[in-house]
């Protein structure tokens, strides 16, 4: 399975009009072992940890299953565990 595959997938488990944030998405590929090789071998030593879920913010808003909502922001434990912003979504 792609990275992308599994963004996908994982948009696919929230409902109609739910709200999340890319974080959401990250700490999921991260968390089952589904999704997790498709994460790791995405990673490329070109880039750093922001610009790969950066990447992965991109495949979310390319989706066409999910719609940015306006200029909100949510605040959630990135993968070091700091609180940072982050793109709220909305499930279409």
């Amino acid at each position: 399975m792609t990275l992308e595959e599994s963004v996908l997938q994982i948009l696919d488990l929230f409902d109609k009009d739910d709200y999340f944030d890319s974080h959401t998405v990250i700490n999921i590929l991260l968390s089952k072992s589904e999704y997790r090789l498709a994460y790791m071998k995405g990673y490329s030593e070109d880039s750093d940890i922001n610009q790969y879920h950066a990447k992965i913010a991109t495949l979310i808003r390319f989706s066409n299953k999910v719609k940015p909502v306006g200029n909100a922001n949510a605040k959630s434990l990135c993968v070091y565990g700091n609180l940072t912003k982050n793109q709220l979504w909305r499930k279409s």
